[in-house]
């Protein structure tokens, strides 16, 4: 078992992996802002100190640094001089957003006043979770010890079925989004083949994650409970979060892949793994490489990553990251539970995503970048960064 600190952290969380995360986000940060790297220093745009802000425009700037605050508390919390890591790094973020809005003046962009405003209340609201979550986790621990031996790339795993399901989060308050979202049900077609496998291998995955993460507290007997209660919720949520109308085909893999889990959990724990792992790589090829027609004239690869994801709304940027993510760490992370080098299969998946990739570009409607390679090298060092060497001997639940 890793030592744990005062806070109930892993005392490595401090090291040099705490330190990439936060060069990382805010290389992404920077990245995110200053795309697409297109210069006009000749006729730099009027910054706009007031004007019309929009719902998306909102989402994308608090989503931004939200992760970037949230670490920093996860980080910081029960450590002496949080409240001077907050001022301090609150005032980092605060230069940060203000020179990137500045430069965005010579882009194809929108440098607006707003946009920082929103930025801050992404850091505020991150830091704000990173506390109240530390202080439940704080709590939890000391209540039951096994608690510190939790998963906690398993709880990645989930985050990232969650959004990747239902992205915004957001529960409808008008009743008819709810109507619309249920009359999906029959105003859509129900036999849509690729969609509800591709449902059906994230509801697989997510169990298999949640299935995993109540094991390593020690709450074996709670497995089936919280899979049959997960099930239901994402279900459920299918209709109450906005913008989500799932159709029949939605209901269906999300219902064929809980099966699917409940088939594949009495195999031993080899076999399941090897299971989870072909499943995600069946999803993430299945996503990849649709619409299996070809075009006799290759177009250009794109060497910039998330070009196209930038290019498109939020929602498309977080579902379709958070889904290759989610088959990424399934394939790595099953495969190092079952005595795999994390290394050699994070090269592995990079591979398979890099000939993907390189494939799309004679598929119709693709889009041919580098974007799916890192996400895989980025999978791959989460695996490592949030494991310990007891989850990863083979065959270990």
């Amino acid at each position: 078992m890793e030592p744990i600190d005062k806070a109930g952290h892993p005392a490595a969380a401090g090291g040099s992996n705490y330190r990439i995360a936060v060069a990382l986000l805010l290389a992404l940060i920077v990245y995110g802002s200053l795309y697409p790297l297109t210069w006009n220093f000749a006729q730099p745009q009027e910054f706009i100190f007031r004007g019309p802000i929009g719902l998306a425009d909102l989402l994308e700037n608090v989503v931004l640094f939200l992760p970037l605050g949230w670490l920093l508390a996860w980080h910081w919390h029960g450590r002496p001089g949080r409240l001077t890591g907050f001022a301090v790094w609150f005032a980092v973020a605060l230069v940060v957003a203000s020179v990137l809005q500045w430069l965005q003046k010579y882009l194809p962009r929108t440098p607006a006043l707003s946009d920082i405003g929103f930025n801050m209340l992404g850091f505020l609201l991150g830091w704000l979770g990173g506390m109240v979550s530390g202080n439940s986790l704080r709590r939890l621990a000391q209540r039951h010890l096994n608690l510190h031996g939790v998963d906690r790339f398993a709880l990645v795993m989930l985050a990232l079925w969650l959004a990747a399901e239902l992205f915004p989060f957001i529960p409808t308050i008008d009743r008819s989004s709810v109507v619309d979202n249920v009359k999906s049900l029959w105003q859509q077609a129900a036999w849509q083949p690729r969609r509800m496998l591709l449902h059906a291998g994230m509801t697989l995955i997510g169990l298999e994650a949640l299935a995993h993460l109540a094991r390593s507290v020690a709450a074996e007997r709670l497995v089936r409970p919280l899979a049959v209660v997960a099930t239901l919720a994402m279900l459920g949520g299918k209709f109450v979060v906005i913008n989500q109308a799932p159709g029949v085909p939605v209901v269906l893999g999300i219902v064929a892949g809980a099966a699917a889990w409940a088939a594949i959990e009495r195999l031993d724990s080899v076999r399941r793994l090897w299971s989870v792992a072909a499943i995600a790589i069946a999803s993430y090829l299945l996503h990849a490489l649709w619409p299996l027609r070809w075009n006799d004239v290759p177009t250009a690869m794109s060497l910039l990553p998330f070009a196209s994801s930038l290019a498109g709304s939020i929602e498309a940027v977080v579902t379709s990251v958070a889904f290759e993510s989610l088959c990424f760490g399934a394939i790595i992370w099953s495969a190092v539970r079952n005595g795999a080098a994390p290394g050699g299969m994070t090269v592995v998946v990079a591979i398979v995503a890099f000939a993907c990739e390189w494939t799309q570009r004679y598929l119709p409607g693709r889009t041919a970048e580098i974007t799916s390679v890192l996400l895989a090298i980025g999978m791959g060092w989460l695996v490592v960064a949030l494991g310990s060497k007891h989850h990863f001997k083979r065959g270990t639940h």
